[in-house]
């Protein structure tokens, strides 16, 4: 059985990052966070087969979670998934490119083997 946890990195956005803003009509932080879904991307997490699977439907138009422009070139971001393997446990970051040099983890998807 596989325990799935989701981890906030804290500051990642500026400190906050709304988990449904786009879903529900909460009134907005203004920060970058508002422009992406925690809650919408756990959902199309449960719904892929694969990381590759889950970054494809991460950057679909009109899914609803991501509209991120972190690099502020007016474009939605594309986030990618990084899987980052280990002794019983796979920690899926997701991050975006802001420059060339550099990125921006805006979450992490932990999962944990707890039995057979």
């Amino acid at each position: 059985m596989r325990r799935i946890s989701l981890i906030l990195l804290a500051g990642c956005l500026f400190g906050a990052l709304s988990l449904n803003a786009q879903e529900s009509g909460v009134d907005s932080t203004g920060l970058p966070g508002d422009q992406f879904s925690l809650q919408g991307a756990l959902e199309l997490f449960k719904k892929a087969e694969s990381p590759e699977a889950f970054e494809k439907m991460l950057n679909e138009e009109g899914n609803h979670v991501n509209n991120l422009d972190l690099n502020g070139d007016g474009n939605t971001d594309y986030v990618r998934v990084v899987d980052h393997p280990g002794d019983g446990v796979h920690a899926l970051v997701l991050q975006v490119l802001v420059s060339e040099q550099e990125s921006q983890d805006i979450a992490v998807i932990e999962l944990e083997k707890t039995g057979d």
